[in-house]
């Protein structure tokens, strides 16, 4: 194996996912350390067939597949956030619980938020995290009207990508493309190209590529920001669009434990 694969592996692998959360590898009803997890998302439909029965119960529009993806929908803000050491509490951008939906790659691991005795803790999102790809849920408090009003505001969208990486590892954010586009189901939302430098702990830099899909709900904009490294880019490129162009965040009452399709 020659040096450039190493090298490309070996940042995949500490450069993976663009967001970490408290309880990443937390997901559908159970605790890798044992703790009592529990909340809607554990309930939650998992094939094409079965999330579009849900979308459809909550007369939302139908998810399409696609080769090669499946579908993740998933409920966030159904409860009091988690404390982060006994006193404080970290905020949510958004006013109401979301239920959020898009499609990602198969194989990719999927997170959601769960409920312990301490709140909801945990995001969105779904990643491959040995080769540094990640699709993760996204928000910012935002009271200023449409979506269409940020088309030219790269710093806003700076602040948006930069609240999702630690402070500590990253530097020159730049927006690439930024753009006001409407889907098939009339979604209106903007679409942006970004990159990065990640600083790693190894004491070397990685170039990173993403792309983001972004909307507004419930007073803030909600988003799932796609990334990988500079490397696998063009060879991932058309899967970013599938995930960024598949999200949507709607917002809904807080669901019961059952009867949820």
């Amino acid at each position: 194996m020659g040096r450039r694969a190493v090298m490309q592996g070996t940042a995949g692998l500490l450069a993976s996912p663009l967001l970490t959360s408290p309880l990443a590898a937390k997901a559908f009803g159970g605790g890798v350390d044992g703790a009592d997890i529990r909340g809607v998302n554990a309930a939650m439909p998992k094939g094409e067939k079965e999330v579009n029965k849900l979308l459809s119960n909550l007369g939302k529009p139908l998810i399409k597949g696609q080769n090669g993806f499946s579908p993740l929908a998933a409920y966030i803000g159904t409860a009091n956030p988690a404390n982060i050491d006994g006193q404080k509490v970290k905020d949510r951008s958004f006013s109401n619980t979301l239920l959020v939906r898009f499609l990602y790659p198969s194989g990719w691991l999927v997170e959601v938020p769960s409920v312990s005795d301490n709140g909801e803790a945990g995001n969105i999102g779904a990643n491959n995290y040995g080769k540094g790809d990640g699709a993760n849920f996204a928000a910012l408090p935002y009271k200023g009207g449409s979506i269409g009003s940020l088309e030219k505001d790269k710093e806003f969208w700076k602040t948006f990508l930069s609240s999702q990486m630690s402070k500590d590892v990253y530097e020159d954010i730049k927006i690439k493309k930024l753009r006001v586009v409407t889907q098939d189901d009339g979604q209106e939302m903007i679409k942006l190209d970004f990159a990065y430098t990640l600083l790693t702990r190894a004491g070397f830099t990685v170039e990173r590529k993403g792309k983001a899909s972004a909307l507004v709900a419930n007073e803030a904009v909600v988003g799932l920001i796609t990334a990988t490294t500079a490397l696998r880019y063009k060879e991932l490129e058309t899967q970013l669009d599938t995930m960024t162009d598949t999200f949507r965040a709607y917002n809904v009452k807080p669901p019961a434990l059952d009867n949820l399709i």
